[in-house]
């Protein structure tokens, strides 16, 4: 057991030769928090241009789809004619002078 003690000790040695103690000197805190937000800083600047990589390539799709997909579709003959084109063709010539004479409307 005093074996283990002597490799934990030994290695507790070698932990604080690696990693001093900061100095408590007054501007600790203020370099700490500026290295806090550089790091903050550098993730956010990732994020931010995997966004605008993002927003520029479905602008580039809009565009595509805009320029050469839409005019396309629309040489189909069933958007050539407008809805009044439509109605007047399926529209059925109806006399109504049969319904006013058929029947009785007093």
């Amino acid at each position: 057991m005093d074996r283990m003690e002597d490799k934990l000790d030994a290695l507790w040695v070698e932990y604080r030769a690696a990693c001093p103690d900061p100095d408590p000197a007054p501007d600790f805190m203020p370099r700490l928090w500026q290295k806090i937000d550089k790091r903050r800083a550098d993730s956010a600047r990732i994020f931010r241009r995997l966004a605008q990589i993002c927003v520029m390539g479905t602008v580039a799709l809009t565009v595509l789809m805009a320029a050469v997909l839409i005019p396309r579709i629309q040489t189909d003959a069933f958007f050539a004619g407008t809805y009044a084109d439509e109605l007047a063709a399926q529209s059925v010539n109806v006399d109504y002078t049969d319904f006013l004479t058929a029947g009785d409307l007093r």
